[in-house]
């Protein structure tokens, strides 16, 4: 999910690989990632750096959403339109907070909601009621 970002960047960044983002990075090592100045931080490729600032970012930092496994279940990076100075101890700390909840949702839901929903299609496929799927 994005707000105020153009189709463009979002379509270029739906899905994030390895390496060449501060949020791939930032998944790599499970810490959070701040880059002051899009424009000549080294952790972009040349296509991420362009995509970045085509959409009038400047800088970003990217938080890793992590549960208790300590993996990297999701990321959260909000972009600026002007080169960041660093975070403070006391930002830095609290986002860390929030991404570990927010991980730990993430983890919840897969092990419950989703495998819930999953069990019920197979229960419907197996009987032979999954043919006729309506939406209420």
């Amino acid at each position: 999910m994005s707000t105020g970002l153009p189709a463009d960047f979002v379509d270029f960044f739906a899905h994030v690989g390895d390496e060449g983002t501060s949020g791939a990075q930032a998944a790599r090592d499970i810490a959070q990632v701040t880059v002051r100045d899009v424009e000549t931080a080294p952790v972009f490729t040349e296509p991420a750096r362009r995509a970045i600032l085509a959409a009038g970012s400047r800088a970003c930092h990217s938080v890793p959403l992590t549960p208790a496994s300590g993996l990297c279940a999701g990321m959260v990076s909000a972009h600026v339109d002007r080169p960041l100075d660093a975070l403070t101890t006391t930002r830095t700390k609290t986002l860390d907070t929030i991404g570990g909840q927010a991980g730990r949702w993430l983890a919840w839901h897969d092990r419950t909601v989703v495998l819930d929903a999953l069990e019920h299609l197979h229960t419907l496929g197996r009987t032979g009621r999954g043919s006729s799927f309506r939406r209420s």
